[in-house]
Formats: C-alpha cells, sequence, structure tokens
C-alpha cells in the first residue's frame, strides 16, 4: 500500500460516526421541538454565559445540565470560577500536547486526526462539552506572539491540517470550535484595531482554512476574533457572519464570541451575532446572568430585533446540543484523560514535529554510550512552559524538560546545565491584557548568567555540548503568549552574543537546539554546524527532543513557516502596515515564501525546509487523468542507512497566467516511509479548484485554461521533479 493511500485510509477512519453524533436532519428536528416549548427568556439564556465557561440549564424544557466549554488547541484547560478566571481549586490535570504551531511541522494528517481524539477523549472524561479550539489564523508577521497556537503560514497546509483535528475532536461528541474569525493575524491592540484586506487577498490567504473546518470537517462552533473588519466588530459584521459563514458556506452551527468581544445588543443581533462569552460578571449585552436581566429579550419586545432572528440564534445553539447527544440524553462516547496512550501520542507527535535545520558534520544522532560529560548551556533548558500562554495555559500531571530528558536517558554520564555568558534583563510590562485574557502572569525580572571564562572552561570539559536557545513563554518583550506581540524580531541582543562567542570556541561536537513558535532573528547560524529547530512541544517536551537526538526518531518535520534572515525582509515590514489602530493588508496575497519568491529575497530557512538522518532520491513525476482533475504520481526512494519519513510537497506555478499570480503556491503533500533502499510510489491529487484564484469581478474562484506547471520537492526552494498539465477550458465556482 503506498503512503497516499494509507493517509487517506486514516482520515476516513477518523470521520467515522461518533457514538452520538445526530445526523444534521435529525439534529435541527430534536432543537426545533425544545425551542418551540421555549419562552422569550429562556431562548436568550441560551445567547449568553451563566459562567466564564458555561451556558445556562433550562431545566424546564428538558436542559438539565450547564453547557461546558474549555480551551484550548492542545490540552484541555483547568476548571475556571463561575465569575473570574481564577482557577477552581484542586486545579484539574490534562495531558497537553504539543503546540498546534508543532502539529503544522509534521505536515501530517494522521497526527493532526490524533491530536483531536486526544483532545475529544479528554473533554469526554472532564464533562467538557465545546472545546475552543483549533486556531487556524495564519502567521502574517514573525511578530504575533499567539503564532504557536497557530498552523503556520500557508492556507492550504493550515486547511488540510485543521480538518482530520476536527474531525478527530468532534468524534467523541465534543464540539470543535475554529477560531478566530476573521483577520485576526496579530495580538497588538487586538481589541480596537481594525483590519483590510482586499477581496483576493481575503479569500486565498485568509479564508482557506476556516471554509475547511465549515465544508469538509463539519466543524460545529466558529469563534468570532475581537478586531474590527473594515470598520465594523468581527462579532456584528455581517459580512463575514452572515455573508460568507452562513450564507456562503452553509455553516449551520453556533457562532461564539471571543471572551470580552461583544460590544452591543441589537446590532450584534441584527448583523449575524451568536452567544456572548466574557469571565462571567461581565457578562451583559444578551443575558447577564448575575443580575438576571434579559436585554435581548427586552430588544426583541421593543421591536429592534426580530423574533426570528432571536429563534434563529437560539436554534442554532440547540442544535449543536442536539448534534453532541447533550440535548437529546444519548449516550455519548465515552473519554479518557492522562494516559499511557495519550502521553506517548504527545511524546511522539512532538518528536515528529521536530525539523533537523543543519546537520554539516554529521554528528547527529547522538550515541549515548559514547557520552560521558554533557554539557547544556541555556537555563531555558530546565524551564517548565505548559503553565504558560494565557488561554493556552495548561496543567499537567506531569512536565519533562529537555534537561531532566537528557539525565534521565545518560544515566552513567554527567549532564550539567549552566546558562549563558548574556546578562539578560526584563522590563516590567503590563500584563492588563493578559489578566483580561484569563492568563496568569510572573514577571521576570531577570535570568542568572555566568562568566564567559567559566563558560568556556566547563565546555572544554564536556563531550558534547547542547546548546538551547529561542524564546519561551511568557508575556515580556520577546516572550510569546496571547494578547501580546513580540517586541523585537531578533534575539536580545545579549544572547546573540553569546551565541557568537560560544560557536567561535571552535568546539567539536557542539548541537544547537532552538526552541520557537515563530521565526526568530539569528545572526549567527552560518557558524552552526548542528541545529534543530523545535515548536513548544507540550508535557513531554524533553524526551521529544531526547528521541531526535539520539536517533529513535528520525527527524521528519518540515518548517511551516519562512524563516527570514532579517525583519525587513518580510512583506510586512516592507510594505505592509503593521500598528495598533488601522492594518491595511498591503502586501495582499504575498505571504511567507511567496513574498520570498516574488522579491527574490533568500530566507535563512525556507518553508517546507526539514533534513533527515538518511537521503532521498525523487524519480520522475508522471501525471495521469483522474475523476475531477489528475493523479501525480512519483517514485521516492531511501537512499541512505536510516529508516525514515519524507514529506513531498506539491506546488504549482503559472506559466500561462491571465492575471498576477504568485511564483508558486503548496497545493498538495504527503508523507511517506520507507525503510533503507526500498522505493514506494506516492500520488497527490489535484483538482481545477486547487488552481484557481478568486476573480473579484465575479466574486467567485476561477481557474483559467492554459498550462500550469508542477513543482514537486523536499521544501519551497528544493524542487526536485517538474511536470506541466494543461486545462482547456475556464472553471469557475461556486465558491
Amino acid at each position: 500500500m503506498n503512503a497516499n493511500k494509507f493517509i487517506a485510509i486514516s482520515v476516513i477512519a477518523g470521520v467515522l460516526p461518533a457514538f452520538a453524533m445526530l445526523e444534521d436532519d435529525e439534529a435541527l428536528a430534536a432543537a426545533r421541538d425544545v425551542l418551540g416549548k421555549m419562552t422569550l427568556e429562556e431562548k436568550t439564556m441560551l445567547l449568553a454565559g451563566s459562567g466564564t465557561m458555561t451556558l445556562p440549564a433550562v431545566p424546564r424544557v428538558g436542559i438539565d445540565a450547564e453547557w461546558t466549554m474549555s480551551d484550548n488547541s492542545s490540552t484541555v484547560r483547568s476548571s475556571l470560577d463561575r465569575w473570574s478566571w481564577k482557577y477552581v481549586e484542586p486545579m484539574s490535570e490534562n495531558t497537553k500536547l504539543p503546540s498546534l504551531s508543532a502539529l503544522a511541522q509534521t505536515w501530517d494528517v494522521e497526527w493532526a486526526r490524533k491530536h483531536g481524539e486526544v483532545l475529544g477523549a479528554e473533554c469526554r472524561d472532564r464533562g467538557v462539552d465545546q472545546l475552543l479550539g483549533p486556531g487556524v489564523n495564519i502567521m502574517r508577521t514573525p511578530l504575533c506572539g499567539r503564532n504557536w497556537e497557530y498552523l503556520g503560514e500557508d492556507p492550504v497546509l493550515a486547511a488540510k491540517m485543521c480538518v482530520p483535528m476536527i474531525r478527530g475532536v468532534q468524534s467523541f461528541d465534543v464540539a470543535a470550535t475554529v477560531k478566530h474569525f476573521c483577520l485576526n493575524d496579530q495580538e497588538l491592540s487586538r481589541g480596537l484595531v481594525d483590519t483590510h484586506a482586499d477581496e483576493r487577498t481575503f479569500n486565498e490567504i485568509y479564508l482557506p482554512a476556516f471554509r475547511a473546518a465549515v465544508k469538509e470537517a463539519g466543524v460545529l462552533c466558529v469563534m468570532s476574533s475581537y478586531n474590527k473588519v473594515d470598520g465594523i466588530y468581527a462579532s456584528e459584521n455581517k459580512y463575514t457572519q452572515t455573508g460568507i459563514l452562513r450564507d456562503r458556506w452553509g455553516f449551520k452551527g453556533l457562532l461564539v464570541t471571543d471572551w470580552g468581544g461583544q460590544h452591543s445588543t441589537a446590532f450584534a443581533a441584527n448583523n449575524g451575532g451568536g452567544i456572548e462569552m466574557h469571565r462571567g460578571d461581565s457578562i451583559r449585552h444578551l443575558y447577564a446572568p448575575k443580575a438576571n436581566r434579559f436585554p435581548l429579550a427586552e430588544a426583541v419586545r421593543r421591536s429592534e430585533v426580530p423574533s426570528a432572528t432571536l429563534d434563529d440564534m437560539a436554534l442554532r445553539t440547540l442544535f449543536v446540543m442536539a448534534k453532541t447527544g447533550f440535548l437529546t440524553k444519548a449516550p455519548r462516547r465515552a473519554g479518557s484523560r492522562n494516559t499511557a496512550e495519550h502521553q506517548q501520542i504527545a511524546r511522539k507527535e512532538g518528536a515528529e514535529s521536530i525539523v533537523l535545520i543543519k546537520n554539516a558534520k554529521g554528528l547527529l544522532p547522538l550515541n549515548p554510550a559514547e557520552l560521558r560529560k554533557v554539557l547544556v548551556i541555556g537555563l531555558n533548558a530546565d524551564e517548565k512552559q505548559c503553565h504558560k500562554g494565557c488561554s493556552a495555559e495548561g496543567s499537567v500531571p506531569y512536565e519533562v524538560t529537555l534537561f531532566a530528558a537528557l539525565t534521565n536517558r545518560l544515566p552513567h554520564a554527567e549532564v550539567s546545565l549552566m546558562p549563558f555568558c548574556a546578562k539578560v534583563e526584563y522590563a516590567e510590562t503590563d500584563t492588563s491584557n493578559a489578566v483580561e485574557a484569563g492568563g496568569h502572569v510572573v514577571q521576570k525580572q531577570g535570568e542568572k548568567w555566568c562568566d564567559e571564562a567559566e563558560l568556556l572552561a566547563a565546555a572544554r570539559l564536556a563531550d558534547t555540548v547542547i546548546v538551547f536557545t529561542g524564546t519561551e513563554m511568557g508575556f515580556q518583550e520577546n516572550m510569546e503568549s496571547e494578547g501580546r506581540d513580540r517586541v523585537e524580531f531578533d534575539l536580545p541582543a545579549p544572547l546573540q552574543k553569546a551565541m557568537h562567542t560560544i560557536l567561535g570556541w571552535g568546539l567539536e561536537r557542539v548541537v544547537v537546539v532552538s526552541r520557537s513558535g515563530s521565526p526568530v532573528g539569528y545572526t549567527w547560524t552560518d557558524k552552526a554546524d548542528t541545529l534543530l529547530q523545535t515548536s513548544y512541544l507540550g508535557m513531554e517536551e524533553g524526551n521529544s527532543i531526547v528521541d531526535v537526538l539520539f536517533g529513535d526518531v528520525n527527524p521528519c518535520g518540515k518548517l511551516a513557516q519562512t524563516w527570514p534572515r532579517r525583519y525587513a525582509d518580510t512583506a510586512v515590514a516592507c510594505c505592509g502596515t503593521y500598528n495598533a489602530t488601522n492594518v491595511t493588508y498591503n502586501e495582499r496575497f504575498y505571504t511567507g515564501y511567496r513574498w520570498h519568491d516574488r522579491q527574490n529575497i533568500a530566507p535563512l530557512f525556507p518553508f517546507g525546509h526539514g533534513l533527515s538522518y538518511t537521503s532521498w532520491k525523487y524519480g520522475n513525476a508522471k501525471v495521469s487523468a483522474a475523476p475531477g482533475g489528475w493523479k501525480i504520481s512519483i517514485d521516492i526512494t531511501n537512499t541512505g542507512k536510516t529508516a525514515g519519513k519524507e514529506v513531498v510537497q506539491l506546488y504549482a506555478a503559472y506559466p500561462d497566467a491571465k492575471v498576477e499570480r504568485c511564483v508558486k503556491e503548496l497545493k498538495a503533500f504527503a508523507k511517506v516511509q520507507l525503510e533503507p533502499g526500498q522505493t514506494k510510489t506516492v500520488e497527490l491529487a489535484l483538482t481545477p479548484r486547487d488552481l484557481a484564484y478568486w476573480d473579484s469581478f465575479l466574486h467567485r474562484f476561477r481557474a483559467d485554461a492554459g498550462e500550469y506547471e508542477l513543482l514537486i520537492g523536499s521544501s519551497s526552494a528544493d524542487i526536485r521533479a517538474r511536470s506541466r498539465i494543461a486545462m482547456h477550458d475556464d472553471e469557475i465556482f461556486a465558491d
């Protein structure tokens, strides 16, 4: 069986009917039946929280329990107090999986499905009905503090990864929530900023993942974003919420504001609004639970909102409740939490996301039998991260840091940890945004540091030095978190200098491990012979990294983000706006590698890049007709001595383009596993819809007749095979 067929079968397995999940018509009938029994006030109660993470019970009509929500995309957050952001003690514990930025780097739809299934199972075990994830916003700027919670820079990659994840969550009768809809691509002033994108950019870059979530995955919930879109808050924007989401895509489920994202009563309801959420005592626009007031019901009585609008809003909530079995009291699929299986999934997923950037001297994988004295430089190698990140905070039964994992793996070696020879101070930071987002923030004043001579002496005594650099979670300067963007693209100057110093010592065995959820400005990579890049990997982070360092897992991650050499090389810096008030996406559809291709700017590391401990040979591409499009086949051979996995990437170019097109764009990918010397045929599907662009005159996607070049490679910058196809007629698509 070839790899592509295996993936297809796995994804299909992930969408088998859930235990209680009703068909749409059955769920709608059940919802209508309950709606017909409800008073005006009871309908209103379904449209606002009864607490920070709950919707009210309505026992009179058979809704005997509160509907419960929980953050986030990589864990199930501990239960929150009804009226505040405080946690309920004792805090509940859950498995924390790798971040979505790490999941994207697996380029593996099977891991996306497993990721979703773990979250669905742990929600069910906790009694959670709605998971507030996944996040699918596109990385427009590397400064966005929340990039680590999203699926990278490319709309095709984000769309193809979010679909199996959503199906995995919902296979456990839990409603997934795709977020944040829409154009929420910075945390800077996210609650006030007005964003603008032209129609083509909007449809080609920033909507595809949301569209796939709705039309392919059948996501049950959508969360609106904080920002304004063309002058109107996303939570009350009729064009996006009704025109696109419901009318164009046919979304049947419930729409929920981000917490504190509601700004009006009648205006929001009349413009496609949904459920209002905030910390419990701040909910007030639609239904104020603490005061037992019903502003939306009052607006209906004053004829400011049609009663049919209220009915439609309430019906959508009941529909989702019915779909999951909550409303009908059907026996829902049983869950589980903190199991050995879930912990192993966290570990393996994390390992498969790690990207081998450089291995110039073949130092990796390390042989543990050869190691007697290992020095780890960088105290973040033993700084736990799972409890950080605002709404993405996790409470875990344990967390394995890199230093702890190395110590466990090398019981007969001396493993020591030292700080950088760099003094880094952290200024006091306004954390009000973090608190408003439900974050629990600890300010750092500075980091421990050591004398250069002391560090050099220790490094010379070690047979291997592992340098751990990058970012950490938090709410200061260059840390990554919800509610704040990074202040600078570059690694702080003292740490840059320290990296140059350490790599300039001429030591023979130095491995650099860089951890971040976004590209970071590094000036020293030409001096690093060995470099691994990892994102935030959750509770098993250290074990995942060690598994790759020692070759238990052959690295097979690929970058989901282009790493620029300088911030000045990014599209946003060159021609876009990035500010706290009014942001126009002037770079248009040239995001990430698209921009670098257009401007002929060499990145530090290209999109899709990732090396292996083995080597790959690509054969010639073969194209054949297939139902609805084409099948592209290519033989991949493992020419090395180690079993491994390769991500085969298909890009399209447009030699006959009649309109402005990108130099190339990702269209499909597949991950193939091969033993040494083994060859497999990878098959990739392509349709005319995949080749289409948004026609702003017709307000439709269209693919023009003409030739298209197909580029197959190991990254966006490493194309191994080419072929061509022809379309004989123009095609226009309804959506």
